[in-house]
């Protein structure tokens, strides 16, 4: 019987293992980025798009508070095209990002954002954000590169391994909570971030919760799920009424379109992209509303009782649509 019991722990020690080691060595593994070089050019630097918190907690005094959320851009998006968002939003005070903003080959992110965003309201908005894998270095040790933490300033009421890349907000009416789902690849971090994120939720005293995340937990396109993302939030994440996701580069809504939450209380999924790099999403059984092609922007707005989303196309056309109602 002894025998028998250690022979099933070695075997359980080796499927943790394995489990890991496919965690880490994606196709990708074996390629190092170059040193990032030192950013010279410091023209814009007085614009420069980083958390502003004296301006996002002034957004409090407001009865309602009007947010875009942004998905994945890889580049893809022009200056005209933000400005064309802040036209559709005259009333926008603060923007969300869920990821992938860059893609490594490209422009770094005071480059990027500087000659994008400069000059357009977004320019001085506060921004809440959480990084994607394009903005982690590849390799064996994936880390964020310093000018991700340069750029963006975060809250520091993370879990202490996530600090500024995993964080919360308070509003007058809304909790919103950045969650780093590239620092949740392995099996080891299950009860860190779950725990986390369920004392993040449960503590709040707001009515509202809503949540940024990269990957997934319910993912539209076939091979795209992470196990160990769905395992570490997707109970966790219960509580929450709005989580936004992106990384699969399509839009998908899982939850319905109204929901009464003297009635029920289930949270409504949303997959979005903000690239013209669009993709064909698979997993329609799954999802209540689904589409390809894009980019889209997300409309959010919240009261103390109610809280709107409206999923758009750049020109401002309206795909989709969830209200949900508190009282």
């Amino acid at each position: 019987m002894r025998l028998r019991t250690i022979i099933w722990l070695i075997i359980a020690v080796l499927i943790l293992t394995g489990s890991a080691i496919l965690c880490t060595l994606r196709w990708d593994a074996w390629f190092t980025m170059p040193p990032e070089p030192e950013w010279q050019g410091d023209t814009l630097s007085t614009r420069f798009v980083t958390f502003h918190s004296d301006t996002i907690y002034a957004c409090q005094l407001t009865d309602t508070l009007s947010m875009v959320v942004l998905g994945d851009v890889h580049n893809t998006l022009e200056q005209t095209d933000y400005m064309q968002i802040a036209a559709l939003n005259p009333d926008m005070q603060c923007y969300a990002q869920l990821g992938d903003w860059v893609d490594r080959e490209q422009f770094y992110y005071k480059q990027l954002l500087m000659h994008q965003l400069a000059g357009t309201p977004f320019d001085s908005l506060p921004v809440l954000v959480c990084p994607g894998n394009h903005e982690y270095t590849k390799g064996l040790n994936r880390q964020l590169p310093d000018s991700w933490f340069d750029s963006f300033v975060m809250p520091q009421n993370g879990p202490k391994d996530g600090l500024g890349t995993t964080y919360y907000v308070d509003f007058r009416n809304l909790r919103f909570i950045a969650i780093d789902t590239e620092d949740s690849q392995y099996l080891s971090d299950f009860t860190r971030l779950n725990t986390w994120v369920k004392n993040a939720i449960s503590s709040a005293c707001q009515p509202w919760v809503v949540v940024i995340m990269h990957r997934p937990v319910f993912s539209s396109r076939k091979g795209r799920a992470n196990p160990s993302v769905w395992l570490s939030l997707a109970n966790a994440l219960r509580g929450a009424d709005v989580i936004f996701s992106g990384h699969d580069h399509t839009y998908a809504r899982r939850g319905s379109t109204f929901q009464n939450y003297n009635v029920t209380h289930e949270p409504v999924w949303l997959g979005i992209s903000s690239t013209t790099r669009a993709r064909t999403p698979k997993n329609r059984s799954r999802m209540d509303t689904i589409a390809a092609g894009g980019p889209f922007f997300e409309q959010m707005s919240i009261t103390r009782h109610e809280l709107t989303i409206r999923s758009c196309l750049l020109d401002g056309t309206c795909i989709d649509s969830v209200k949900l109602v508190k009282r």
